[in-house]
């Protein structure tokens, strides 16, 4: 697989945002058309030494180690403002007080332009299968929080998603009341999966945070009548490798069910 790099305009920035675009080996010297995933955080998908923590998911082996290479995967990179973009609501003031400042809150504009102006660059510059069964969008902690938003808000544009260590925690009564008011699309496909170490300190009340809200999200679902979830909790922390180490299981619970 080969991996180049691209930038486009986004109206929450002065500064254009890169895209990390993984390509099929075959691409080059094929006609064929191709599945798109989207993924928040691009810097910490692909290369140990762009990422974060030093750990990259290696995106690129696992979908080769699970011939699930015939996909184009966008990293979007994230900014200063991630922690603007990720939520469309601000911070509940608990956050607010942890951050020193009222945080969140660009997250329709960020979902919006990912709609309206990414979806429909990737599409028009690469030769992908546009419908929504061909195409995934996730990520992880505020990546997973924005995505979950993103795929219940735009049903008919993603298919399947992937949430991994949901921080809804951001603002979760905002979340999950906004979700509650949507016509869930019961077709789509959620993966989520979640630690039960996300702390690095040995705080409890943290990592019951974490899985709480994943757990509320997973019985939302299936309250609106989703029939293909697979929820997991793993014992695992609040880390790239931990997300490396699940991903696998995304791309293998959608090929199971022949949805993929």
């Amino acid at each position: 697989m080969k991996m180049i790099k691209r930038s486009l305009p986004i109206p929450t920035s002065q500064s254009e945002r890169t895209l990390r675009i993984l390509l099929p080996s075959d691409y080059e010297n094929s006609k064929e058309f191709y599945r798109v995933m989207y993924l928040h955080d691009g810097q910490n998908l692909f290369e140990d030494e762009t990422s974060y923590s030093g750990h990259a998911w290696h995106i690129e082996e696992s979908l080769g180690r699970l011939g699930c290479d015939d996909m184009i995967v966008v990293g979007i990179d994230n900014s200063d403002l991630r922690l603007f973009e990720y939520s469309p609501w601000p911070c509940i003031p608990e956050v607010k007080r942890q951050f020193g400042i009222e945080i969140g809150g660009l997250g329709d504009v960020y979902a919006r332009w990912v709609v309206e102006q990414l979806k429909p660059y990737i599409d028009h510059e690469f030769r992908t299968l546009t419908d929504d069964k061909h195409t995934w969008i996730g990520g992880s902690s505020m990546g997973a929080y924005i995505s979950a938003y993103i795929a219940t808000t735009y049903p008919k544009v993603f298919k399947h998603v992937g949430i991994f260590s949901l921080a809804s925690w951001f603002n979760e009564e905002a979340f999950l009341s906004h979700l509650d008011s949507l016509s869930i699309d019961t077709n789509q496909t959620f993966f989520i999966s979640v630690g039960r170490k996300e702390s690095s300190l040995i705080d409890d009340a943290e990592n019951q945070a974490y899985i709480k809200n994943s757990h509320n999200f997973y019985k939302l679902l299936q309250r609106h009548g989703v029939e293909h979830i697979t929820y997991i909790e793993t014992d695992d922390g609040h880390h790239e490798l931990a997300w490396r180490k699940v991903f696998p299981d995304w791309l293998t619970f959608t090929r199971k069910k022949h949805i993929g």
